[in-house]
């Protein structure tokens, strides 16, 4: 048992450095399962990802979904991946073509699970304006796929439902929007996700600012400290969901995969990863969650006798 997983993307060459630095996810870049590459690099990805990693995750080409090529695209992807050895898919769902957005997600699903039906397929919030993904939407394609025993859980890129909860897309304004994100509207964001994550949570992170691009707004991903959503609350948050998870009878799976820039990616997923389990060590260890010794040795005991 650990309080979370935690790891970055990589590719085939950077495999061995990731696991020297004690990440125990990786996930397979868009870049790697965009393009045809020989059959051994797949096969050889599964080998040292199943030797390094407890898990291997795989993100979708950026290619748009509703479209036919994109469509394509994402099925050739899906068939690498497993090669790969991943266990979760990770895609954005694309622009958005009107009514029926949902039923059209749920056939797309479907064409998925046809392709690998054992794969996580982990749709992932808007992240450029005039793409679907709210996370309303979102609740309503988990929820529907579900009913067609598609293996699905969200995928919470919490830089993209910061943009796209609190207007940013609309207003610019990111000092305003982080005065909001505190810990309590970071809490809500993922309990509510909770609910409609059955055994594992899926996270992602990372900072960004806003380019204005021919009337469009983008996100420009930002190296650890300089850009938005702050950190600070948000792994306060993090670090309260994932102690209270850790308390609960049936503990979900928690991954937590960094996004940042490949330049710092590293360096800014340890100093993540250190400032919330700093902030998880007082939580851990109060009064509420201590079990005294007598439990403790009884409990232990309980689990030999079951072995």
């Amino acid at each position: 048992m650990i309080l979370f997983e935690w790891g970055t993307y990589n590719a085939l060459s950077t495999l061995k450095q990731a696991a020297l630095l004690g990440t125990r996810i990786t996930e397979i870049p868009p870049a790697v399962l965009s393009k045809k590459m020989s059959l051994d690099y797949y096969e050889s990805y599964r080998r040292m990802g199943e030797r390094y990693f407890t898990l291997i995750v795989a993100h979708g080409p950026y290619y748009n979904l509703t479209s036919e090529k994109g469509l394509k695209a994402h099925l050739a992807a899906i068939e690498r991946a497993t090669v790969s050895g991943a266990k979760i898919y990770n895609y954005h769902l694309g622009r958005r073509i009107g009514t029926g957005d949902i039923t059209v997600q749920l056939e797309i699903l479907k064409k998925f699970k046809e392709i690998n039906s054992e794969m996580i397929y982990s749709p992932e919030p808007a992240s450029n304006e005039g793409e679907f993904g709210t996370l309303d939407e979102i609740e309503e394609l988990v929820k529907a796929a579900k009913e067609e025993e598609i293996k699905i859980i969200p995928s919470l890129q919490l830089e993209n439902i910061f943009l796209n909860e609190l207007g940013v897309y609309e207003t610019g304004d990111f000092v305003e929007a982080s005065e909001k994100a505190d810990v309590k509207w970071w809490l809500k964001i993922l309990e509510r996700m909770d609910k409609i994550s059955e055994n594992m949570i899926h996270i992602r992170f990372s900072q960004v600012v806003g380019i204005k691009h021919g009337g469009r707004f983008y996100k420009k991903r930002m190296p650890l400290g300089m850009g938005y959503p702050p950190l600070r609350p948000l792994a306060e948050a993090l670090s309260t969901y994932f102690v209270n998870n850790s308390m609960e009878k049936v503990v979900k799976k928690i991954l937590f995969l960094y996004t940042g820039l490949p330049e710092v990616k590293y360096r800014d997923l340890i100093d993540i990863y250190a400032t919330v389990m700093k902030l998880s060590i007082d939580k851990l260890v109060n009064k509420k969650n201590q079990m005294e010794y007598g439990k403790f040795y009884a409990s232990l005991k309980m689990e030999e006798d079951n072995d």
